[in-house]
């Protein structure tokens, strides 16, 4: 439903801004090739030890997207777009094996304090695709450069892929947040062009929990902080 909604925020955007004058209005259509860089501090929690596992990580990838723009002279040449990827990234597949943890504690039921073991023992295979990134922005040239600032919402989908020792899954994750940049754009003849930019993406904290509860009734979880920098080249026609 999210997905629909953006969607149907930029038609109508799209079509305000087209509404202004035709002759003053710009579209532009083209394709990309994206480098980016983030970075993501994780930490999982498991339901029934209670043990937590964090860790720092660092990625680069590489992913092809496709743009859509409309923009107006009589809005000081202001541009709204939308762009799209359907596939961002493959996560490197992890395996870790975790103990099962040891009770010595002395009570009724355990007067020798005699070791038991609670669950969470077993190996764990841990693998992520995000697909799926949308991004709504607002482009506005700096005086006739060729510069352009860039700002708007982007959207991508965690899919999960993983076998859980603890008998649990995460479920997909909806990431969000905000970008912002810039760039600079030149003519390859009367209608084609070239452009090259980059920007800096502000991706929301994410939270997840696993499908099935522990004995005392709680989940597997995890926490995520992440952002990321993007280096981009296009090419595309202007009409």
């Amino acid at each position: 439903m999210k997905k629909i909604n953006t969607i149907l925020a930029s038609a109508c955007a799209l079509l305000m801004l087209s509404v202004t004058g035709a002759n003053s209005v710009e579209f532009k259509a083209g394709v990309t090739a994206n480098t980016m860089a983030a970075y993501a501090n994780a930490k999982e929690t498991l339901k029934d030890s209670g043990q937590v596992t964090s860790d720092e990580a660092i990625l680069a990838t590489a992913f092809a997207s496709v743009f859509a723009e409309v923009s107006s002279d009589d809005l000081m040449g202001l541009g709204f777009g939308v762009s799209y990827a359907p596939e961002v990234v493959d996560l490197n597949k992890e395996t870790r094996t975790f103990s099962s943890i040891a009770d010595n504690t002395i009570t009724e039921d355990n007067p020798g304090g005699t070791a038991t073991t609670e669950g969470d023992s077993g190996t764990t295979t841990v693998d992520a695709k995000i697909n799926d990134l949308l991004s709504l922005y607002f482009t506005l040239p700096v005086g006739d450069t060729g510069a352009f600032i860039k700002a708007g919402y982007i959207q991508a989908t965690m899919v999960t892929e993983e076998s859980l020792a603890t008998g649990s899954k995460y479920e997909d994750v909806d990431l969000t947040g905000t970008q912002i940049g810039g760039g600079y754009e030149g003519s390859l003849g009367d209608m084609a062009f070239w452009r090259a930019e980059g920007s800096y993406q502000m991706w929301e904290d994410i939270s997840a929990s696993g499908s099935e509860a522990g004995a005392a009734g709680g989940k597997n979880k995890i926490e995520a902080e992440l952002g990321s920098i993007t280096g981009s080249l296009s090419v595309g026609m202007k009409f």
